[in-house]
C-alpha cells in the first residue's frame, strides 16, 4: 500500500526521487542543453512530457520540445495529436508530429512499429539534444520477462536499458502506480490506447494476464527485480552507470562485492548493499553519504550498514562485504609465522607487469574477497619502503598486522604498489623482492 500524501508532498518526493535518479544518467552539461520528448498520449508519455516541461520552468534543464509519430492504424491517433498539441500549446512547448506511411496490422507489429517510431525519433533528433522515452519500472520488467523465455543472452533479458547513447529513459526509477499517482495528483491530460488491451500482442498478454497472478502472489516483485537487474547489468559491465565518468569497477563474489575507482557512485553502493544485505529493505542514501564523506577525511571503516553489511576502504578499493565473511587473515598470519626472514629474502623478484597480472589473477579467484585489499610484503630497504609509502597495518588483517609489527615487515595493497611504482619508476628499481599475501593462502592445507 502506498502511503497517503498530499499531492504537494508527493510532487516534491517525485520530483527529489527523479532528480537523483537523472544526475546518474546525464551529465549536467547535457541537462543544460536541450530536450526532445517522444510523446504518444498515453499515460507514461504526457506524464513524461509534463515532468520536463515542470524542470525547464525550474530552470534545472535546458529548453523541451514534444513530437509524436503517427502511425496511421487506427482512427484514434488522430485524436492523440490534437491532445498533445493543446497541451504543449496551453504550456509553451514547441510541438512536432510525423506521419509513417505504409505500416499495416498483422504478424510482428509491435517490433516493425517500434522500429519505425525510433528511427523517426532520431531522425528528428538535433544536435547535443537528449531524447526523452516514457518507458518504466513495469515496461522494463515486462521486457525482462518476454526477454528470459526466448533469448539465451544473459545482457537481453535484463531488462530495458536506461539509456542507448543520447536516448533515456527518466521513468527507469519510478513504477506505473506512481506515475498514475502524479497523473491523477497533477491532472495531467492522456488518452488510452484500446490496442493496448489487444491479448494477442504478447506485452499484453504479460501485462493483463501473467503479471497479475506474480503481484498477487509477489507484491514486491518490482523492487526486487529493480535491485537484482540494477546488480546484474553492473556485474555483466552492462549498467550505463558503469560507464559515467570517474565511475568505480565492479567485481562481484558470493558474499559481497568490490569497487575500484577514485570516486564511487551512492547509486552502485546502494545496489550492492540492497543485493547482499540480509535486510528487506531500509534507508541507506544517508549512512552511504556519511560514509564517503569520511572516505574523503581519510577513514577507512569498517563502516556498518543494516542487514549484516560492512564496508572498507583503502586505496581507490570499497570493499562491501558480509559481516559473516571470514577473511584469509588467520591463515596467513599462521604461515607467515613459520617462514623465517632469510626464506623471504630467498623470494622471487617482480617487475611492475608481474605484479599488475599478479593483481588481475587475485580478482579473478573464487577466495579473492577473502584475500582484500591484496596486501603485499615488501621485502626491500626502508628507503624503497618510504619511496612506496608502505604500512605495518591493515583493520582487515589485524593478525598478519601483529607479526609484521614484531618482525618488522612492512606491506601495502597490490594496487597501490602497482600505481606508485608506475608514479616513482624513475626513483625505483626495475625489480622488487615482493611476496603477494594471497600466495600463502594456498598454503593452509600444508598446515594442519
Amino acid at each position: 500500500m502506498m502511503k497517503k500524501l498530499s499531492p504537494v508532498l508527493y510532487r516534491q518526493l517525485f520530483f527529489k526521487h527523479l532528480w537523483r535518479f537523472l544526475g546518474n544518467v546525464a551529465t549536467p552539461h547535457e541537462l543544460k542543453g536541450a530536450h526532445l520528448v517522444a510523446v504518444s498520449g498515453g499515460m507514461d508519455s504526457m506524464a513524461l512530457l509534463w515532468v520536463a516541461s515542470f524542470l525547464h520552468k525550474e530552470g534545472l534543464i535546458g529548453p523541451v520540445r514534444a513530437f509524436f509519430v503517427h502511425h496511421n492504424t487506427r482512427e484514434g491517433q488522430q485524436g492523440d495529436a490534437q491532445l498533445i498539441e493543446k497541451f504543449c500549446r496551453d504550456e509553451g512547448i514547441p510541438f512536432y508530429m510525423v506521419e509513417l506511411q505504409g505500416l499495416k496490422l498483422g504478424n510482428n507489429f509491435e517490433a516493425r512499429a517500434r522500429k519505425l517510431r525510433r528511427k523517426a525519433c532520431l531522425d528528428e533528433l538535433r544536435e547535443n539534444e537528449l531524447l526523452w522515452v516514457g518507458h518504466h519500472i513495469d515496461d522494463s520488467y515486462e521486457w525482462n520477462f518476454m526477454q528470459r523465455h526466448r533469448s539465451y543472452n544473459p545482457r537481453a533479458s535484463i531488462g530495458i536499458p536506461v539509456r542507448n547513447g543520447r536516448l533515456i529513459r527518466p521513468f527507469h526509477c519510478v513504477s506505473r502506480a506512481q506515475i498514475k499517482r502524479l497523473i491523477k495528483f497533477e491532472g495531467i491530460p492522456f488518452r488510452d490506447d484500446p490496442t493496448n488491451w489487444d491479448l494477442s500482442f504478447d506485452r499484453n498478454y504479460i501485462r493483463h494476464v501473467i503479471i497479475p497472478k506474480i503481484r498477487k502472489k509477489y507484491p514486491r516483485y518490482l523492487k526486487f527485480y529493480t535491485h537484482f537487474a540494477n546488480f546484474q547489468a553492473m556485474s555483466l559491465k552492462a549498467s550505463y552507470f558503469n560507464r559515467s565518468v570517474g565511475q568505480a569497477e565492479m567485481f562481484a563474489f558470493e558474499k559481497g562485492a568490490l569497487l575500484v575507482g577514485a570516486h564511487f557512485s551512492e547509486f552502485q553502493i546502494q545496489e550492492i548493499i540492497h543485493f547482499y544485505s540480509s535486510a528487506d529493505r531500509g534507508e541507506i542514501i544517508t549512512p552511504i553519504q556519511r560514509m564517503l564523506k569520511a572516505i574523503d577525511n581519510s577513514k577507512k571503516g569498517p563502516f556498518h550498514f543494516s542487514g549484516g553489511i560492512e564496508a572498507y576502504y583503502t586505496y581507490k578499493q570499497l570493499i562491501l562485504y558480509q559481516k559473516s565473511l571470514i577473511n584469509h587473515d588467520e591463515d596467513i598470519a599462521k604461515v607467515l609465522s613459520t617462514v623465517s626472514n632469510q626464506e623471504l629474502m630467498t623470494l622471487p623478484t617482480f617487475t611492475p607487469l608481474e605484479l599488475k597480472n599478479a593483481w588481475q589473477n587475485l580478482l579473478k579467484s573464487s577466495d579473492a574477497l577473502q584475500n582484500l585489499p591484496g596486501l603485499v610484503l615488501i621485502l626491500e630497504s626502508d628507503s624503497i619502503c618510504r619511496t612506496l609509502n608502505t604500512s605495518n597495518f591493515d583493520s582487515l588483517f589485524p593478525r598478519v598486522s601483529d607479526i609484521c609489527r614484531e618482525r618488522g615487515l612492512r606491506f601495502m595493497p597490490m594496487l597501490k604498489c602497482v600505481e606508485e611504482w608506475e608514479r616513482k619508476k624513475e626513483r625505483l628499481p626495475k625489480t622488487l623482492r615482493l611476496l603477494p599475501l594471497v600466495n600463502l593462502s594456498n598454503l593452509f592445507s600444508f598446515q594442519e
